[in-house]
């Protein structure tokens, strides 16, 4: 029986540019009825679980808190990943409230996930400052019925932490042994994940080998694809990948070069710049070749990284990782997908993701509006993002305007029917 694991919704508040608790929903409409098979997912088995989107687009005018969910999500599962194994008793927590009132910069934020894995729904979250976490909370539904695991919440008058376990939570003793070594800046997953609770191991793993954050597809190194361009099978699914691009790319290859350090930043710190030469040295580091035919003898020229666009790099950097989505059903958190990519690239991407018969899941922000005028979607896929008159994020789906099945989204949005879009003012110019 295949089990998926993927994102019901995530909510946030008093973080950043969010002040009130904004919530993405993955959860497909009833409603909508477009493209059913391509873009959504039924789990089973279901056990009460709803259908749910593999994608989600958000736009919105810069500086209307698009990057502020991604990094929240970011905190989230950095959090849940290391900070009992990372930090240290009085390291300060990588969290800034909404900043301009007054209230909102003494009250904690607050983060709530609820995810599926192994076929079961898990709601987990918790609220903190910089200074410690006030609240932490995780639920299971197994066979659709709900479990609170475990409850912690700060005593601010004693300074102590109240523990409350469900039955269905295993570990007797041994959960006195995790609290205690909870210190107030980690959490009580991180540290029982530590200290080898099996029970929360799959929860955690969703975090871990699920969830994948990224600010932007700058953020994809080559390292990955060239390691897969290293066995034949996935070299060929590579080139597959960016000839589905138009790029006419007849093979790639690796060449194994030297480590120098000509390779490395001149403005790196001569401390920093000696320990690293010191860590590669003799390492052998393997380079990209990318061959193209000859237009009139169909013979292979050869290319090198720095002979390609910055297109085609940044297209070879992702095929890796956006292969590894696919095959292993991740869900993909990415900040501004058209970042170096064409429209036509970006819509072929969200195109593979829902036709091929995958539990994987996209999330992404973008400016490209061309998706909207291309079928690509459905309508609750869509969402936007704006500020207020008082400078905070709202999140908001574009089901809420009741949209036609077939009225023209693109335009709509531009024409702003929706918002989200920027307020521009003439400009005067003087003196130039």
């Amino acid at each position: 029986m295949y089990y998926p694991a993927m994102l019901i919704e995530f909510s946030v508040t008093n973080f950043r540019s969010i002040l009130k608790r904004q919530t993405l929903s993955m959860v497909a409409s009833t409603y909508f009825k477009e493209l059913e098979s391509q873009n959504t997912v039924l789990p089973e088995p279901s056990g009460g679980l709803p259908r749910l989107l593999r994608s989600a687009v958000l736009y919105g005018p810069n500086a209307s808190g698009k990057s502020t969910l991604i990094q929240a999500l970011q905190l989230v599962r950095g959090q849940v990943l290391s900070s009992q194994k990372e930090s240290q008793a009085g390291d300060e927590i990588d969290v800034l409230p909404f900043r301009l009132t007054a209230k909102s910069r003494a009250a904690d934020s607050e983060f709530e996930i609820t995810f599926v894995e192994q076929g079961v729904r898990y709601e987990y979250g918790f609220c903190c400052n910089r200074e410690r976490f006030t609240e932490e909370w995780l639920l299971a539904y197994p066979l659709g019925r709900a479990q609170k695991w475990f409850h912690r919440v700060l005593d601010v008058k004693t300074g102590k932490y109240a523990y409350k376990y469900s039955a269905a939570f295993s570990g007797g003793r041994q959960r006195q042994t995790w609290a205690a070594q909870t210190r107030s800046n980690a959490l009580f997953f991180s540290t029982a994940m530590q200290l080898n609770n099996e029970q929360l191991k799959p929860a955690f793993n969703w975090f871990k080998l699920r969830l994948r954050v990224m600010a932007s597809t700058g953020g994809f190194s080559p390292g990955y694809t060239v390691q897969r361009c290293s066995k034949d099978e996935d070299r060929l699914r590579v080139v597959a990948f960016m000839n589905a691009a138009d790029l006419s790319i007849a093979d790639i290859q690796l060449k194994e070069t030297a480590f120098s350090a000509d390779a490395l930043p001149k403005a790196m710190p001569a401390a920093i710049r000696e320990e690293v030469l010191k860590d590669l040295a003799g390492r052998k580091l393997l380079e990209p070749l990318f061959f193209h035919r000859d237009v009139e003898t169909q013979e292979t020229v050869e290319f090198s990284e720095d002979e390609e666009s910055d297109g085609t790099i940044a297209l070879f950097n992702i095929a890796g990782p956006w292969l590894d989505v696919l095959e292993n059903d991740r869900v993909l958190v990415i900040d501004e997908l058209d970042t170096s990519l064409h429209p036509l690239v970006v819509h072929l991407l969200v195109k593979r993701l829902h036709h091929e018969g995958t539990k994987a899941q996209l999330i992404f922000t973008t400016h490209d509006t061309s998706l909207l005028s291309q079928k690509l979607l459905r309508r609750d896929q869509v969402w936007f993002m704006e500020k207020d008159e008082r400078s905070t994020t709202r999140l908001y789906p574009l089901s809420d305007f009741s949209p036609r099945d077939n009225e023209a989204v693109e335009r709509g949005y531009l024409n702003g029917r929706y918002g989200g879009i920027p307020f521009l003012k003439d400009l005067d110019f003087y003196g130039v």
